[in-house]
């Protein structure tokens, strides 16, 4: 009987931890708005590999950003190089500018140079990121990030080309 007893009692609450009642975050449908307006970013780790990567960002709306990003990787002793600027506008669907979930276009120059030759193109693309923004502040930015760009009406391969982007670690400080 008593074996019986302690069975049933361990089914019972096996039987109301599998069901738990709704919790509080999944009622709300976006995130705490953030309090600061900008991000400044960089990879720290790409550096060692003489590749340069940062963003400036800033909220033009609850939803949306508009930034520019620079990054530069010089290869073979920087006898090759490739540069490129690109002005962008993010979306966070969320309703969170500066963290979460993004999505948007990007728009830009390149250039690529080997030897005594360069080679420049316009630059069209997408990405998709997600952003987090830490600390007691939520002052300390980590962004991760990929997407396309392809870049036309220049004289690099015929000017259609498309490259990778990433955004690896990218560590900043939001204000």
């Amino acid at each position: 009987m008593r074996v019986a007893t302690t069975v049933l009692f361990f089914l019972a609450c096996l039987t109301i931890g599998a069901f738990p009642g709704k919790a509080q975050a999944q009622e709300e449908g976006t995130r705490a708005p953030v309090p600061h307006n900008q991000v400044v970013s960089a990879n720290p780790f790409l550096i060692l590999f003489e590749w340069f990567n940062g963003e400036y960002e800033r909220k033009i709306s609850p939803t949306t950003t508009l930034g520019v990003g620079a990054s530069r990787l010089s290869l073979d002793d920087g006898d090759e190089s490739y540069t490129g600027l690109n002005g962008f506008l993010r979306y966070y669907p969320q309703g969170a500018a500066l963290s979460g979930f993004s999505f948007g276009g990007r728009l830009g120059f390149h250039n690529v140079s080997e030897d005594d030759e360069d080679g420049e193109a316009f630059a069209l693309g997408v990405d998709l990121g997600y952003s987090w923004l830490l600390g007691s502040k939520r002052n300390f930015y980590i962004g991760l990030g990929i997407g396309a760009t392809r870049l036309f009406g220049g004289d690099i391969d015929g000017g259609r080309v498309v490259i990778p982007s990433i955004r690896l670690i990218n560590l900043g400080f939001a204000f």
